[in-house]
């Protein structure tokens, strides 16, 4: 039965090591293999907002008010500045991806090594919607929100108002991923002992319910995890392994044999 919510780990020797030492990552979006998360297009300016904005002490002082607003809402324009808020949102957020699913292929193919690597299952109960409606759970890193999947991101008003609608929106194509993101400030976490810029949030023992291996786990997987479940807090910890059905011809997952 699945109870939680799942992370997906490669055959990584020091996302291993963090996860054995309970860290895992806080992942600023721009670097995310999808360029197009959290590269953020903004609403169009009327020509009445920006003669407002330009009428306030600013450095810019312009005769044609009508150019201007016809540049900035241009779509190279609104571009760059998607590129800017994106890199800025970087610099102050990092998200844990998780996702519903632990049998997906074509994630134990491109997350999970090729099934070299293997996937934690964490507590993640139902909490009560946000604000905006999303659904959300809590667990061990903070509320994790359901991401909506369109064909077309939403534009970030010009108010802000509607900025988690924006950043919890998915290209329909990702939608098999079933993803659930929890978004922290980077200042929450703790810097990598060893990576300068690289953060790290933490989880509790308790809140880990099953470590599942790849078909083809690497014996340093093994061995790490291993030596990891073997201490009594993670006792509780299910142990699994991914084979192939011999009937269904479908992942499924059972005990991993010691």
């Amino acid at each position: 039965m699945i109870n939680g919510l799942f992370k997906y780990f490669p055959n990584d020797a020091d996302k291993l090591e963090r996860f054995t030492n309970g860290e895992v990552y806080l992942t600023p979006p721009k670097y995310f293999n999808d360029p197009w998360d959290f590269r953020i297009r903004g609403e169009a300016r009327s020509e009445a907002e920006v003669a407002k904005e330009l009428a306030s002490p600013s450095p810019i002082q312009l005769q044609d008010v009508s150019g201007f607003t016809r540049y900035i809402n241009s779509a190279p324009a609104l571009e760059d500045e998607a590129c800017c808020l994106q890199d800025g949102l970087s610099k102050g957020v990092g998200l844990i991806c998780l996702t519903e699913d632990p049998l997906s292929r074509l994630m134990w193919a491109h997350y999970g090594g090729s099934h070299r690597g293997f996937v934690a299952e964490f507590e993640y109960v139902d909490a009560d919607p946000s604000e905006g409606g999303f659904r959300l759970r809590s667990g061990p890193f903070g509320p994790a929100a359901k991401v909506k999947y369109l064909p077309k991101q939403p534009l970030l008003k010009r108010d802000t108002s509607n900025m988690e609608e924006v950043c919890l929106t998915k290209h329909v194509c990702w939608e098999p991923e079933r993803e659930w993101r929890v978004m922290r400030p980077l200042n929450t976490g703790g810097q990598h002992p060893t990576k300068d810029g690289f953060v790290l949030a933490w989880f509790r023992p308790n809140y880990l319910l099953r470590v599942i291996l790849g078909l083809q786990a690497s014996p340093e997987v093994k061995f790490q995890l291993r030596e990891m479940l073997n201490h009594r807090e993670f006792d509780h910890v299910r142990k699994e392994q991914m084979h192939i059905d011999p009937d269904s011809r479908e992942l499924k997952p059972r005990p991993w044999s010691w």
